[in-house]
């Protein structure tokens, strides 16, 4: 059976760059990305089973594995990369990286991610077969032996696609009358208390609702529990502690009160979240310090009777070439990192290691158990984060040495994690589908080394065009603020522990009450307006479910990518004839169309694009 074919590599390098994009979009916007496995492979199947006719499950299977890789790279570079271009634009740093720079930190980054899991391969994904089930990597195989079925609902993708696209541009079509630019709908519902005649307090109170496809779409993958937390998490922030302050603050508006006070609350929340994360990850960490089987020679395989087709089913890309290409990525990374010391290199790039291998296997292992999409990478990088910090510190770098130096590794740190992750889930459904380990893991690296020149490209091009700070950017980067405020209060000791410990009290507080803390604590950190939306898919994917509809499962979550695909591909497109300077960025003196009606109207838009992807997911 054909599995490592030309067409197979250029189609998944072509999905690889499109989703990839459509992710990183996805996750400066609102702060998460989804996984992209199961579209991917559903495109696949239509285009190499449907239109050449003669696809095999093992061609889509690379392709999925390699648009799923190129994914996990675009999370890993939105999470950190900006935060270079986030304290350059505010002063704090006068360091910008070079698109070589970045392109190099991603490249060590996705080949470790890739590498480091050949190691981990056998023990989680083949030994423990029957105990990690790996969701995404399961539904993957279920929908790549479908086949026909899963093309069929493919369907349900496309629509998501044009519905969400339709919205796009009507929200970003403007007309030109004389010297004014007016546009039909907003992005964006917004109320305030603007009257004196009431209460400080309920002056600053404020509701506001990004009217993203993408988010709903967001939502709809996440579910009802985890939407249920992020909103709680912002809805205490924007309701309960930003009124608060405004009593005692009567001249800052809610904007001032949330970056002055509520991004630290959020900050002190998650690292709450991080250390619980680490404690649970705990037990994963000593299993593997004790020597758990890592051993490159297989015992007896109590599934091979799984395999009878396929006689490579355990072949790994060697040991020695595995380990060739990890000396590979410690050379470069002698080079690329700017600490001067022959001392502060060796140190931080073993304190870099250690973390990339343990949490490597810890990724591995979490994704196995709850899936990529509650894979968390914030918590894992913000550790590693912490701790080269303290190591950077602890030989005397402060300042804006530090900061370079710290970024750089997060960099490295971050890809490498999300890579892991989610290569567990592929290989997972390459287990599942009788595929070979080394063409998949082949096809890792090459969509991982692939997608690096586009992404970094992509990232200098969205900075160029929107930046990503300011208070109406439509590219907030909520992860990459994170990192970049860390950095900056570690190095110049302007860290505001009143906030941050009023924050890890309530991680405690929402650990208690049994919720995610880190789910909680993007919801606080995130502005509100980011978090609804997720809600009302979580309650949206709720009520699909328990109305039981044919396939509703798989429609869902297809129906739900090609609305985050439809919003954020149209986004991207819309980024480069900006950039291209065929039409001009969003301003705050375009005119509402219809005046004061246009959020109204903009709100009833949104609210038509849930009846009718209600009414695509419930047709018979």
């Amino acid at each position: 059976m054909r599995e490592l074919t030309l067409r197979a590599v250029l189609l998944g390098i072509i999905l690889g760059v499109v989703l990839s994009s459509a992710n990183a979009y996805l996750g400066l916007k609102a702060g998460m990305t989804v996984a992209a496995a199961i579209p991917a492979a559903v495109i696949s199947m239509l285009v190499l089973t449907k239109l050449l006719k003669n696809g095999t499950i093992l061609e889509n299977n690379m392709v999925q594995t390699m648009a799923s890789v190129a994914q996990a790279v675009a999370a890993g570079v939105i999470f950190t990369v900006p935060s270079f271009f986030i304290l350059h634009k505010t002063g704090v740093i006068n360091f910008i990286p070079s698109y070589w720079l970045i392109l190099t930190l991603t490249f060590i980054g996705s080949l470790w991610g890739v590498v480091f899991m050949i190691i981990f391969r056998k023990p989680h994904i083949v030994d423990e077969h029957d105990i990690l089930p790996y969701p995404e990597g399961t539904a993957c195989a279920e929908v790549l032996k479908t086949g026909q079925k899963a093309t069929e609902n493919a369907k349900f993708l496309f629509w998501g696609f044009i519905i969400a696209a339709v919205l796009k541009i009507l929200q970003n079509i403007k007309i030109k009358l004389g010297d004014k630019v007016y546009k039909i709908f907003d992005e964006m519902f917004s109320f305030s208390m603007l009257s004196k005649n009431i209460p400080i307090s309920l002056q600053k109170f404020t509701l506001s609702l990004e009217l993203l496809p993408a988010l709903f779409g967001v939502g709809m993958i996440v579910g009802i529990r985890i939407g249920i937390m992020m909103a709680t998490g912002a809805l205490l922030a924007w309701w309960v502690i930003i009124p608060t302050i405004g009593i005692f603050q009567p001249e800052l508006s809610p904007y001032q009160i949330y970056r002055g006070y509520i991004r630290y609350i959020g900050i002190g929340v998650i690292i709450t979240g991080a250390i619980f994360s680490f404690f649970q990850f705990l037990p994963v960490i000593l299993k593997i310090i004790r020597g758990y089987d890592l051993k490159i020679e297989f015992k007896k395989d109590p599934h091979k009777d799984l395999w009878y087709d396929n006689p490579n089913y355990m072949k790994d890309i060697p040991f020695s070439v595995a380990l060739i290409l990890i000396l590979i990525g410690c050379v470069i990374f002698f080079f690329v990192n700017p600490v001067e010391s022959l001392l502060g290199k060796a140190l931080s790039f073993l304190v870099l290691i250690v973390f990339a291998v343990l949490f490597t296997a810890v990724s591995s292992y979490i994704v196995g158990m709850v899936g990529s999409s509650n894979q968390p990478v914030s918590a894992m990088t913000i550790s590693t984060l912490i701790a080269v910090a303290l190591t950077l510190k602890f030989i005397g770098l402060f300042g804006e040495q530090g900061i370079v130096a710290v970024l750089i590794l997060s960099v490295i740190a971050c890809i490498s994690l999300a890579i892991a992750g989610d290569m567990s889930q592929d290989l997972k459904t390459g287990f599942l589908v009788k595929a070979t380990p080394y063409n998949q893991q082949i096809v890792g690296i090459i969509s991982a080394v692939v997608s690096s020149f586009f992404l970094s490209y992509l990232i200098f091009v969205l900075n160029d065009v929107y930046g990503f700070v300011g208070t109406a950017n439509p590219l907030p980067a909520p992860q990459a603020n994170l990192i970049a405020t860390l950095s900056q209060s570690i190095f110049q000791g302007d860290i505001k522990w009143n906030e941050i410990v009023i924050g890890m009290l309530l991680g405690l507080i929402a650990r208690l009450l049994g919720f995610s803390v880190l789910a909680f604590g993007v919801g606080v950190y995130l502005p509100l307006g980011l978090s609804i939306p997720i809600l009302l898919g979580g309650w949206f994917s709720n009520l699909i479910k328990s109305n039981e509809f044919k396939d509703s499962e798989e429609r869902k979550v297809l129906t739900a990518s090609g609305l985050i695909a439809g919003d954020t591909i149209l986004g991207i497109v819309f980024v480069f004839l900006i950039a291209g300077g065929i039409i001009s960025s969003p301003s705050d003196s375009d005119i509402p169309i219809f005046g004061t009606l246009s959020p109204f109207l903009s709100l009833i838009a949104f609210l038509t694009m849930i009846y009718l992807v209600y009414r695509i997911i419930r047709q018979k």
